[in-house]
């Protein structure tokens, strides 16, 4: 039976934020919602962490979680992989939907609709856990005492990317029908400063995280001390303080617990590579990814998350046994997001890339990481509309290492990587070189050789920010990371030292004003809530 009960609770929550319709039908089910519909308290959990990876109630289409837009748009990680990777150094979408064209070139407004779905997204995650947390007020129970624990991250979780996106937002814990006030960023950063550090046992709570993973899939103490670590690296940018110490501190912490690099390849396919196949949960990567967005082919069908990150960056011509022959694990292929020159250089400096599929490109580069598919290609992309302009970085596969088929023939089993511990690697190297007139000292070569080592790339004995800035890309390339980056190192809005392709609308790459920093609050939710004020110049 549909649980109809919950949703004036969570509409309730909606109108409080200035939503005029953000929910459609809303079944409260087990991690994978298009299954059984009958109510509990566990599917309700469940259905607060299968708000990361899916976009409604039957999948991959129909019933969707939010109004007015392609359900296949409105998925988390589709939203945020749009957000902060086609306005940056490392990828462009040659497609012409409502939304793209502005993002390729740093020039959305209020009125942006894939922003407003992301927007929407995030908070109907924050009810969900907001719901969750009225209905177990009061437990006593430990197994629900983490429950709620896990609650909160997943509400942190969801107010880090509205910090980092959005700035100033209004911050909700509990279920209203009064219009919400709007924060200052500032407040929302100690507000999940506070969270995590109580749900780490650091406060006064009884609500604490497990020590180590309850099950694959769940958020332990570590999901909470990686994602201080990256509020601390970024302090700096959201409250003009900056907190490389605590930074430093947070990501010692992931580093020296039972999460470690994934390090063992199988058969051609690299250690690096195994931690975006279709097996990613059972092939050894599971022991360095500390949060996962959960996808199986059968069970999780959605035309966002990782399908959408592996048929986007291929077209048929990428699984043509005449063109290169590289297994996708999907029949799935959009022709959609390729990469810029400049993220090229990153692996390839002297723009010399050979022809041919990824493995080639790894062996050329001596780097693991160099995942491009460059056959019949340019490096430039002279044209946008022409997905061959451009060499396409095909990361995410679909592929078990083990050889066995995936569970379906379209839809994928590859778990997209929200957190791994290599992010606690490159934390720890930056905020060392930030304490240290720029330049990491031994500790902090240490955490990027580790990385270095890893994807079989050359040592290095000195590295500069510089350096690390080029290092992220490297290392988090199209895992929805490169705006905050680029704006944390200065290389993104209100600076002309630093170019990409079709940066700011030019081929050759223009500057572009500081307030696209920061993304607009929807229109719509400011014509709904009196009590919302846009972000400066939009």
């Amino acid at each position: 039976m549909k649980l109809r009960n919950i949703i004036p609770a969570v509409a309730m929550a909606c109108l409080a934020l200035g939503f005029s319709s953000c929910v459609n039908d809303l079944d409260v089910e087990n991690i994978n919602p298009q299954q059984d519909a009958n109510y509990s308290q566990d599917a309700l959990f469940n259905k607060m962490y299968a708000n990361l990876s899916l976009t409604g109630q039957k999948g991959p289409d129909g019933s969707g979680d939010l109004d007015d837009i392609d359900e296949g748009f409105s998925g988390l990680i589709r939203c945020l992989w749009n957000a902060n990777e086609l306005p940056t150094d490392e990828a462009k979408c040659i497609w012409g939907d409502p939304g793209i064209p502005e993002f390729n070139h740093n020039s959305w407004s209020d009125a942006h609709p894939l922003m407003q779905a992301l927007y929407y997204r995030l908070y109907f995650g924050v009810t969900l856990a907001n719901y969750f947390l009225a209905e177990t007020e009061g437990a006593t129970d430990a197994s629900v005492l983490t429950q709620r624990a896990e609650a909160r991250f997943v509400r942190a979780l969801h107010y880090y990317y509205l910090l980092d996106l959005y700035g100033n937002v209004p911050i909700i814990t509990s279920m209203s029908k009064e219009l919400a006030q709007q924060s200052p960023r500032a407040d929302v950063f100690l507000f999940i400063e506070n969270e995590l550090k109580d749900i780490l046992g650091e406060g006064t709570s009884n609500e604490v995280l497990a020590d180590t993973r309850v099950t694959y899939g769940r958020a332990d103490k570590m999901a909470a001390q990686l994602l201080l670590a990256r509020l601390y690296v970024n302090a700096q940018v959201y409250t003009g303080e900056a907190r490389w110490q605590d930074a430093k501190t947070r990501a010692a912490a992931v580093m020296n617990s039972t999460y470690k690099l994934n390090l063992t390849g199988a058969g051609q396919y690299s250690a690096f590579q195994l931690l975006f196949m279709g097996d990613n949960d059972t092939n050894g990567a599971e022991k360095e990814i500390i949060l996962p967005a959960l996808y199986d082919g059968e069970k999780t069908q959605s035309w966002g998350g990782t399908l959408f990150l592996i048929a986007s960056t291929a077209n048929s011509k990428v699984t043509d046994p005449a063109l290169g022959n590289y297994p996708l694990g999907t029949g799935q292929a959009w022709g959609g997001n390729h990469c810029t020159r400049q993220f090229v250089q990153k692996f390839f400096p002297n723009e010399d890339a050979p022809q041919g599929n990824p493995f080639d490109l790894a062996t050329a580069a001596g780097d693991d990481r160099a995942l491009f598919y460059t056959l019949n290609r340019t490096v430039d992309i002279s044209d946008e509309g022409d997905f061959e302009k451009g060499y396409a970085y095909m990361k995410f596969l679909n592929v078990h290492s083990d050889g066995t088929p995936g569970h379906h023939a379209d839809f994928v089993d590859t778990d997209f990587p929200m957190m791994r511990a290599a992010e606690a690697y490159l934390i720890l190297a930056e905020a060392d070189a930030r304490l240290n007139n720029g330049n990491c000292t031994a500790e902090g070569l240490a955490a990027i050789n580790a990385l270095r080592n890893r994807a079989h790339a050359n040592t290095v004995t000195s590295f500069s920010l510089d350096n690390i800035c080029d290092e992220w890309s490297r290392e988090f390339a199209y895992e929805a990371m490169r705006r905050t980056v680029l704006i944390r190192f200065n290389k993104f809005g209100g600076q002309a030292n630093y170019k990409w392709e079709w940066m700011g609308g030019t081929a050759e790459g223009s500057s572009f004003d500081a307030h696209f920093n920061l993304y607009a609050i929807p229109v719509s939710a400011l014509n709904a809530n009196e009590n919302l004020k846009q972000n400066p110049l939009f």
